[in-house]
């Protein structure tokens, strides 16, 4: 129970931390963990629950938000399956070719995987 304590009071800091900022609390809230969207100075939206960013379309608002938070961290739990399975390929081969393919194969995992990460907040 006082890690739910902890994890709702740490939302409230990052809330009014926010609003101090300069930030607006919105009327919507996140699909996922049910807290208020806030529109930072910049424009941008995001949840401070989630550290996500949130985008707005005019027909399913919340659904554009679920959706996009849902494929990102599916895209990186898969990318980090991945890199998973190539270091233990890399720990079973001497072959310096095959050496080589993993070596590049998990340079563009990273690669694609900082990208995934930049898109969140």
């Amino acid at each position: 129970m006082a890690e739910k304590i902890s994890k709702r009071d740490a939302n409230i800091k990052k809330m009014a931390d926010l609003l101090r900022g300069g930030a607006t609390m919105l009327s919507d809230t996140c699909p996922d963990c049910k807290i208020p969207i806030f529109r930072l100075t910049t424009g941008e939206m995001i949840c401070p629950g989630c550290n996500r960013r949130v985008i707005f379309t005019k027909s399913t608002e919340v659904e554009k938000v679920a959706a996009e938070s849902n494929t990102t961290s599916e895209l990186e739990m898969i990318l980090l399956e991945k890199i998973s399975q190539i270091k233990d390929k890399l720990a079973k081969t001497d072959d310096p070719e095959e050496l080589g393919k993993l070596s590049r194969s998990l340079s563009s995992l990273y690669e694609t995987l900082e990208k995934v990460r930049k898109t969140k907040v």
